[in-house]
């Protein structure tokens, strides 16, 4: 047993808690989160971002979803099971391994309303009892926890924002007037940055300021954080008020609050007991639906990511035999995008994945333990980055050497169904479930599938993985237009390889249908032509590949020199690229 471990379960004797739940979730409930909120990570090891654990007397259990299911095997030591949700729900094996009187204790800031509510619902029969706790187990025991974050926020410009920070303060004013609600809590940090025109560096992967708000219905904010965080913050009506947030909110807005019960902690709902008015918060949908501005910034910021790409891709073709590592594609990729205008950081730490390492959906090399590009075989790189007019992600996988029939007739296959949703046209109120169906269907066609999602929102400078909409079998909300959305169908076979094929889209009203929407690419990269069977490719996908790169070139080569500061010819090898099949 891990000394973590031992403490926790020692500190969980002393608090009178047969069981503890763990989520991987900060107060935010943002997907990233400060090391010092990372408690699953403190208690398992595992650093993926999604999972829970669950931790009894003699048991501890771990779960997420089909990204990680081989991440966590490989990461957690032998005190661990591993399951992959939704094939096993946590509420079940609670249900059978925790006794009918056992006492299940649940962190308050942890824990979102709706979610303590589904716990409750999930144990009602049961005879297990749900405690809040008043103070976390991990929280206790973690001797050499990091600080948490205290760098100032900073201004993010009406240029790149596309509105004022009033207009979309009035915005959320007739919002809470259309429910006569006294104020709106707001507890997700992107809403609030978003919302306020501001960013941070509260976290390693995502530009945010990480703070709960509250607008008032006298038209201030009320930022619950210190002073000196949002001292260079020149707006009026903006104003710091100190944690802790017993009797504050009260004391500033009268009347009924607008709480997002899927997202406000239940801690801050206890606080407000009889005052909330529950309603999903209007923010979300906002920020997801892109304005004029933040389009044509998207745009901009995905060509200059493009040259980025391309410079990398073909120093990854001119070096991969001379011994590079996962860890240097990383870094590679940081130097090249960090020579671009407005970048801001990577927006998630880079996947490298050769061989093997690609089967493994969302595998982190770590300097010490990653491994050289293996040669006849492929190799996946996931990567991003934050600049001050988008948020860029892309996947390429690239042939390294020969490769295999069957390596191409799956990525074939994993192309054909990047294309499928790539040109989908669809009527207005189609969901994301519906869209997911027709990207899998060429490859269900031939028994290939994938256990994640199709595709998820990105943010404007803001998270790469955004609320509400999703490309899924879980997406439920309508695709609208302004919305931008990943189209990342892939396939993965353990201990062989890995292949994504990953570009950004912008959902758009379709000017020849009208009621209809089509998917404008965002992002402009070639598609690693040598992984292609053509024999695969009806005709009307063969002229998606080349009228794709013929936009890529037009696009991207003014952009390019002939050779780099590297001595590799980019211009020879991005013609080569994007030449016809």
């Amino acid at each position: 047993m891990t000394t973590n471990l031992k403490l926790c379960r020692d500190e969980m004797v002393r608090m009178g808690v047969d069981a503890l739940l763990i989520p991987r979730a900060d107060a935010f409930q943002g997907e990233e989160v400060p090391k010092s909120e990372d408690r699953l990570n403190f208690i398992s090891g595992f650093t993926g971002s999604a999972g829970s654990a669950v931790v009894t007397k003699d048991q501890a259990a771990l779960f997420s979803d089909g990204r990680y299911t081989l991440q966590m095997a490989r990461q957690v030591g032998g005190d661990w099971e591993c399951f992959t949700t939704p094939d096993v729900k946590m509420t079940d094996w609670i249900k059978t391994n925790i006794a009918a009187n056992a006492v299940l204790g649940v962190d308050p800031w942890l824990t979102t309303l709706g979610q303590w509510r589904r716990l409750k619902t999930s144990f009602a029969d049961t005879g297990i009892t749900l405690s809040m706790l008043d103070h976390n187990p991990i929280d206790a025991i973690w001797a050499d926890r990091p600080a948490p974050p205290q760098a100032p926020a900073w201004d993010y410009a009406e240029e790149y924002a596309g509105q004022t920070r009033r207009d979309k303060v009035n915005i959320v004013l007739e919002h809470m007037a259309n429910h006569d609600a006294g104020g709106m809590l707001i507890t997700g940090a992107d809403q609030l940055n978003w919302l306020l025109n501001i960013r941070g560096n509260d976290l390693e992967y995502s530009p945010l300021f990480l703070a709960f708000g509250l607008v008032n219905n006298d038209g201030t904010v009320d930022v619950f954080t210190d002073q000196s965080r949002i001292a260079n913050i020149i707006q009026t009506g903006i104003n710091a008020i100190m944690p802790p947030l017993d009797g504050m909110i009260a004391s500033r807005s009268k009347g009924g609050i607008l709480i997002d019960a899927m997202a406000c902690p239940l801690a801050l709902a206890e606080m407000l007991a009889g005052r909330t008015i529950e309603r999903p918060s209007i923010i979300t949908t906002l920020k997801a639906r892109k304005n004029a501005v933040e389009i044509a910034g998207i745009r901009n910021a995905h060509r200059r990511d493009a040259a980025a790409m391309v410079r990398f891709l073909a120093w990854f073709d001119a070096n991969v035999g001379g011994g590079i590592r996962e860890v240097q594609v990383a870094e590679k990729l940081l130097q090249l995008r960090g020579a671009e205008k407005g970048f801001i950081s990577t927006s998630f730490a880079t996947i490298c994945g050769t061989g093997e390492n690609g089967a493994i959906v969302h595998y982190r090399a770590e300097d010490g333990k990653d491994k050289a590009i293996m040669p006849n075989t492929l190799c996946l790189i996931d990567s991003g980055g934050h600049f001050l007019d988008a948020t860029t992600d892309i996947t390429r996988t690239v042939a390294v050497g020969a490769v295999s029939a069957q390596m191409q007739h799956d990525f074939t296959h994993v192309l054909k169904a990047h294309i499928a949703l790539a040109v989908a046209v669809f009527p207005e109120g189609t969901t994301g479930i519906q869209l997911d169906a027709i990207t899998r269907a060429p490859l269900w066609a031939v028994g290939m599938d994938y256990a994640h999602g199709t595709g998820h929102g990105v943010g404007c400078c803001l998270n790469v993985h955004e609320a509400p909409q999703s490309i899924s079998k879980q997406g439920k909300v309508v695709i609208e237009a302004g919305m931008v959305v990943s189209n990342e169908p892939g396939h993965y076979i353990e201990g062989e390889y890995g292949i994504r094929i990953e570009n950004l889209m912008i959902a758009q009203h379709c000017s020849k249908i009208e009621g209809y929407l089509h998917f404008e690419n965002v992002t402009l990269v070639p598609i690693d032509k040598r992984l292609i069977d053509v024999g695969f490719l009806t005709s009307v996908e063969r002229a998606w590949v080349n009228d794709y790169h013929a936009k890529v070139a037009k696009t991207i080569a003014p952009m390019l020199a002939g050779v780099d500061d590297d001595g590799v010819n980019v211009k020879a090898w991005f013609d080569d690229a994007t030449a016809p099949i």
